[in-house]
């Protein structure tokens, strides 16, 4: 635990750094990964406040005990259990001589700053400028290892599930299994709704088992992930039912260059747009540039999409030292087939330690 608290309240120094810099009196977290970051705490409904003196923690009774056992017994912390937490704010004064109040705009909903300002007119609501994701992008060797953990695991069921596919079986087969698997290796839960898809539907990038069933020259992409002590994998694979086309092993040789390069490129302070392009080149050059829809990846954590955006669209984002991100890039041919290839990536200084460890050379099962 104590590296635990040492991690947040590390964190927490370096958020009033920045609320200094940003003229900032309180910041308000409502965003509930984010609170976890920092505080420990994994129930559904929570308040974080930062100001430079004091922190403020808002539950409701329902996580009494809970809090108890998670949250971390930060330097001048306060904990309030209230059915109400912003009049609780309100009888604690906590705004007293607050003018400039930091809110995270993407995660607050209208009614929530509608509250917030009947409650505290006097007080000026202003951008935290993301302040929080920013510091929450590189992640704690802890958080790190959580995230190896589940990427092992991820792995280690895509090298057994290869064993077990052969024509006949369905996709929602396939899925039943790898969730199986992974909860017996440990998992808390998969880290979203497996991806299994098979011949022309393995060009839906974000397409869901169905009872269609495998068959021979299928191309079958699979896309998931779980969880280990709150922290996700999210790894893609795919391969091939019997023998490979020259156009399948094309495209999956275009695919395969493509995710081995941007991964040998990856290291902290590359700038998105150009890690995202390394791979989008090689896509472009190959013919296939219509054909590979998405970002080429993202970061990773406790939510499965965190910042930063490994994107074409990214405005001067640079990846952080110590971040974990996604390498995703794809080719997706309407009617005929598609590939994936998707390693999680920790970012360290000039290099990137690949976590997703199953092997990626062409299967033809």
């Amino acid at each position: 635990m104590n590296e635990l608290l040492q991690s947040a309240e590390q964190r927490i120094r370096r958020i009033r750094k920045e609320m200094l810099e940003s003229k900032m009196d309180a910041l308000l977290v409502n965003h509930l990964p984010s609170i976890r970051y920092l505080t420990g705490f994994s129930g559904s409904s929570a308040l974080f406040i930062v100001k430079q003196d004091a922190l403020y923690f808002f539950t409701n009774d329902l996580y009494e005990m809970q809090i108890q056992q998670e949250v971390y017994q930060l330097k001048g912390m306060r904990t309030f259990i209230s059915r109400s937490s912003i009049a609780e704010m309100a009888n604690q004064k906590v705004f007293a001589k607050v003018k400039q109040l930091g809110i995270s705009e993407g995660s607050m909903t209208h009614a929530m700053h509608k509250a917030l300002t009947s409650a505290f007119p006097k007080v000026k609501t202003i951008s935290d400028a993301g302040i929080v994701h920013k510091i929450i992008m590189q992640k704690m060797p802890h958080e790190v290892e959580h995230i190896r953990k589940a990427a092992k695991i991820a792995s280690k069921v895509f090298q057994s599930i290869i064993k077990e596919i052969k024509p006949g079986i369905t996709e929602a087969d396939v899925s039943a299994e790898i969730s199986y698997q992974g909860r017996k290796a440990g998992a808390e839960k998969e880290s979203f709704d497996i991806i299994v898809v098979s011949g022309e539907r393995s060009a839906m990038p974000h397409g869901r088992a169905t009872n269609k069933k495998i068959k021979k020259g299928d191309a079958i992409t699979m896309d998931f992930g779980f969880y280990v002590q709150g922290f996700a994998s999210d790894m893609t694979r795919t391969v091939f039912v019997g023998k490979a086309s020259e156009r399948q092993k094309l495209v999956y040789n275009t695919v395969l260059e493509a995710v081995l390069t941007a991964n040998a490129a990856a290291k902290a302070g590359i700038d998105c747009k150009k890690l995202d392009g390394i791979a989008r080149n090689i896509i472009e050059k190959a013919g296939f540039g219509e054909f590979f829809r998405h970002s080429l990846g993202h970061g990773l954590g406790i939510e499965v999409h965190e910042s930063p955006r490994i994107s074409r669209d990214a405005g001067g984002e640079k990846v952080p030292n110590g971040s974990v991100i996604t390498i995703e890039p794809g080719i997706y041919l309407p009617g005929e087939f598609g590939v994936r290839i998707e390693d999680d990536l920790h970012i360290a200084g000039k290099g990137a330690e690949v976590l997703t460890l199953a092997s990626k050379q062409l299967l033809e099962l």
